[in-house]
């Protein structure tokens, strides 16, 4: 998500980081500094990011760094990969691929921006160290470190992870920390979990995030900022942590009410995964899937999350209108003609 402080245009990203320099209001109860390395030279636009002032220093960890050099340093202190919390997503490509690699400790990995991917141990004072690290080259087990924290005690984030797991909503949402035209955002949380947040350019829309519902949200960029839900409000999170000001000039914080909309409601017709006979019909307020073996119950529209026209989300697949009966199959950015 590109909040105040993330790159909507050349231009925006010189005002947003001149105001978020400002100052921030803090939601972080951890002691935090910036970075003092070097940014690789593939990490354009970056933001520095927190080390906590605890046992950080002791990692002897660079910006830059081949990522396999770092991962044994961390394991030699006597860090281990977090295999709680969060699975890895293996159905990103380049997760399972790193994961298949031996890197059981990845997460998640960002398909915009510098292409960052997340890294997670732990340690038996049961703290959470990540690592985000990018591609070195072209090669995807080939990375270099980019930012890295160590967070508060692990068992008790998961468990104030778990209270807070819960979405404030099911639906789409819209917000602006801007207050302009194209710069506008939404928000759409399925039943089970499965989180969409788009970036409402004036020409066109992008994808900034795409997984589980999590508060807050770090956007998938590899930049650290992120988005906060409290008190039925939305905050844009600086790369630090906290809430960022300035969005509006005069040191306001940046948030945003979560504005409810019907400005695209989903068309009603026959929609389809392509290539099987799964087919979901949408009709007035209502939806139900179908197959060879028949018809399902109606269930209510507002499970579903619009993506475009012609396109929709149900937490789990992809289902698409298709032009004029052709050949082809479903994708998160509309029908693909298979010749």
């Amino acid at each position: 998500m590109k909040l105040c402080g993330y790159t909507i245009a050349g231009t925006l990203v010189t005002i947003l980081v001149g105001a978020i320099a400002n100052g921030y209001t803090s939601f972080a109860t951890s002691n935090v500094q910036p970075s003092k390395s070097v940014n690789p030279p593939t990490a354009t636009h970056q933001a520095q990011l927190p080390h906590t002032n605890n046992s950080v220093s002791k990692l002897n960890l660079q910006a830059g760094m081949p990522y396999q050099k770092a991962r044994e340093r961390v394991l030699q202190q006597g860090w281990q990969p977090n295999l709680q919390g969060d699975a890895p997503n293996l159905q990103d490509s380049s997760v399972k691929e790193l994961y298949d690699f031996g890197y059981t400790e990845v997460k998640d990995c960002s398909g915009t921006g510098v292409g960052a991917c997340r890294f997670e141990f732990t340690n038996q004072a049961g703290e959470l160290l990540w690592i985000s690290a990018t591609i070195a080259d072209r090669t995807n087990t080939e990375r270099v470190v980019w930012h890295w924290s160590i967070e508060k005690n692990a068992n008790q984030q998961t468990s104030q992870s778990s209270r807070l797991e819960k979405p404030p909503f099911i639906g789409t949402r819209l917000f602006n920390f801007l207050g302009g035209s194209g710069t506008g955002q939404s928000i759409a949380i399925a039943p089970d979990g499965t989180t969409i947040v788009k970036l409402q350019g004036t020409f066109e829309s992008s994808i900034q995030y795409q997984g589980k519902f999590s508060n807050p949200i770090i956007l998938q960029d590899g930049s650290g900022l992120g988005l906060l839900f409290k008190d039925d409000k939305i905050y844009s999170l600086a790369a630090n942590g906290q809430i960022a000001k300035g969005c509006k000039g005069d040191e306001t914080v940046c948030e945003s009410a979560l504005i409810a909309t019907t400005s695209a409601p989903i068309k009603p017709g026959f929609y389809v995964l392509g290539g099987t006979d799964q087919g979901l019909e949408v009709k007035g307020e209502q939806y139900r899937y179908y197959d060879e073996a028949g018809e399902q119950e109606w269930r209510p529209i507002s499970e579903l999350n619009y993506i475009q026209e012609n396109l929709i989300f149900d937490g789990q697949n992809y289902w698409c209108i298709p032009p004029r009966s052709e050949a082809g199959v479903c994708t998160k950015n509309g029908w693909m003609p298979v010749r």
